[in-house]
C-alpha cells in the first residue's frame, strides 16, 4: 500500500482539517471537541445511541466519553435514559437546547464537505465510497 493511501485511512489530514473547523464553534459554545462531536453523532445515530455506540463510530476513548456526556448532561444538551430491558446500558438523547449547536456543527461540516469535494464527480464519489466500504469491511474482518 502506498503512503498516500496510508494518510487517507489514518485520517490525519481530516482529523487536523476537522479541529481547524472546529475551532470557532468550540469557542463559540465553551466546548470540547469531543462534546460537540458526541452531539453531532446523536443528531445522526438513531436509536444507537449509547456510549458504546459512541465509542465503536467516533474511535473515541471511552473516559472521554464518559466526561464529554457527564459534561453534556450537567449543561443539558443531552439527557441520559436507562435501557428499559438491560441497566447496564444508557440511552443519550439530544434536548432542544442543543439544536442551535447541532445546526452550526451540520452547516460547518456541509460548508467543509463541500470544499473537500470540489472537483470531484457523482461517479467518483460512489466509487471511493464502494472502496472505502470494502476496506473497512476488510479491516473489520482483520480485527
Amino acid at each position: 500500500m502506498d503512503t498516500q493511501m496510508e494518510t487517507m485511512l489514518a485520517g490525519g489530514q481530516f482529523k487536523k482539517l476537522l479541529d481547524v473547523q472546529i475551532a470557532e464553534l468550540r469557542q463559540r459554545y465553551d466546548m470540547k471537541k469531543a462534546e460537540l462531536e458526541i452531539l453531532y453523532f446523536l443528531s445522526r445515530c438513531g436509536g444507537h445511541n449509547t456510549s458504546t455506540d459512541i465509542h465503536y463510530q467516533l474511535m473515541m476513548n471511552r473516559g472521554h466519553i464518559s466526561q464529554a456526556v457527564e459534561s453534556l448532561c450537567r449543561r443539558r444538551y443531552i439527557v441520559a435514559i436507562p435501557d428499559k430491558d438491560d441497566r447496564r446500558y444508557v440511552h443519550y438523547e439530544l434536548l432542544n437546547s442543543a439544536q442551535k449547536i447541532v445546526e452550526d456543527m451540520k452547516k460547518m461540516r456541509e460548508d467543509m464537505n463541500e470544499k473537500i469535494l470540489e472537483g470531484i464527480s457523482e461517479k467518483e464519489l460512489d466509487i471511493f465510497k464502494n472502496v472505502s466500504m470494502k476496506i473497512k469491511n476488510n479491516i473489520e474482518k482483520m480485527l
